[in-house]
């Protein structure tokens, strides 16, 4: 037991003492503190949108005394800020109206106030039709006492979704495949380089001499599962620390902006399962990877035969991936329902399946559970074949070798 933990601190670390290791951190952690706050970003770097005011003279002729201030008050109510500049006046020349520059609007109001008389003169006339509205429900509410304008309340089907919320959801649940995919890739990279080193070196006689190559198989595959699980607790840190930075921008700057993680809760309010399942279908699917990654490396020589043995392991990890990344952004919910339960795709596609619906919880608890039984599989099955292949230095073709220690492994 001793020799088994010995193995597992130095595995693990001479992988976290490295410079590339330390540096590539404080990449991910400046990455994750700006994408998580673009909006904050963006808001600091945007001006502020400068809107003018439109100044309109009003010449009430009726009977109406408060009528203008009135007006004033109906234009500009649920306004921060007065848009709408209305004064009074008694009298204007028309053609000096057209030549001032400080005025964009007279509106003159003549006649009964029950039935009024609106002559207009806008320098906007576009906007005519607006403000016809906007005045006959003025002048509604002015007549009737007690008048209120309807209150609309809009109602969809039980079945109904936005389709640019549904796009926007679907694009964001996507990249939660681009952490699960690097971490497996770095915990493949991880114990097969490890081992390859070890072998090509011929270190591998002395190692194995000292433990039994069971333990030895084991010792890797747990230092690079403590690998991964370092690694995706300081991906939550660095999480941690952008929501925190997050805060900060909006206390500092008092503006309401929401973070990028406050939108993500909004858009997925089950969010809590989804980090569940994320973080479960990382560890499962990283111990399987590492399992495969460890038999090729075991039966590789050299580098260069470790490189053309992990090439499989590689396009099915591209493979699971692409279908994922496509198949949420075009919202192909069957196709990816469908992925989530073939094994060796199930680890990256499912959570992400999870996340835009495409499988129910149920679904996707059924995905754990085969999930963990093909890892559990894969365990039995490559345990026995490392064995035997640890200490071999055959170098026939690919296919032929693989089949070599098989054959060898189960043999009666």
């Amino acid at each position: 037991m001793k020799k088994f933990r010995f193995l597992i601190k130095y595995g693990l670390g001479k992988r976290l003492k490295r410079k590339a290791f330390i540096i590539s951190n404080i990449i991910v952690l400046l990455l994750t503190i700006v994408i998580v706050n673009i909006p904050q970003i963006i808001d600091l770097f945007s001006s502020d949108e400068v809107i003018e005011n439109i100044y309109i003279e009003v010449q009430n002729d009726t009977d109406e005394p408060l009528l203008v201030d009135e007006l004033d008050d109906w234009l500009n109510q649920g306004l921060v800020e007065d848009l709408y500049i209305i004064s009074e006046i008694n009298a204007f020349n028309e053609d000096d109206f057209w030549l001032d520059d400080s005025v964009d609007m007279i509106f003159v109001f003549s006649g009964d106030i029950n039935h009024p008389q609106v002559d207009m003169y806008s320098k906007y006339p576009d906007s005519n039709a607006n403000y016809q509205s906007s005045i006959s429900l003025f002048l509604i509410d002015y007549q009737v006492a007690g008048y209120q304008s309807p209150l609309y309340v809009e109602n969809f089907a039980p079945d109904y979704e936005d389709p640019d919320q549904t796009a926007f959801v679907n694009s964001i649940s996507s990249l939660l495949v681009l952490p699960i995919f690097l971490l497996i890739i770095m915990a493949t990279q991880f114990v097969g380089v490890d081992i390859i080193e070890e072998k090509s070196s011929k270190a591998i006689e002395t190692i194995i001499a000292s433990v039994p190559a069971k333990i030895h198989f084991l010792s890797k595959v747990t230092s690079a599962i403590l690998f991964v699980i370092i690694q995706s607790s300081l991906v939550l840190v660095y999480g941690t620390i952008a929501a925190l930075i997050s805060r900060l921008f909006v206390s500092s700057s008092g503006a309401d902006t929401d973070s990028l993680l406050q939108v993500l809760g909004q858009l997925l309010p089950n969010w809590p399962l989804i980090l569940l399942f994320t973080i479960l279908f990382t560890f499962i699917g990283a111990i399987f990877y590492l399992v495969i990654a460890a038999m090729f490396a075991s039966m590789a020589v050299t580098q260069e035969d470790y490189q053309q043995f992990q090439t499989p392991l590689m396009m099915t990890l591209l493979v699971a991936y692409y279908i994922a990344i496509f198949g949420s952004v075009t919202g192909g919910t069957g196709f990816l329902a469908v992925m989530s339960f073939i094994p060796i795709f199930t680890p990256i596609v499912a959570p992400i399946a999870y996340a835009i619906g495409a499988i129910s919880l149920v679904g996707t608890i059924i995905a754990v559970f085969v999930s963990i039984a093909i890892m559990v599989l894969s365990l039995y099955l490559v345990a026995p074949i490392y064995k035997i292949a640890i200490l071999s230095y055959e170098q026939t073709k690919f296919g032929k070798r693989i089949k070599g220690y098989f054959k060898k492994a189960f043999k009666k």
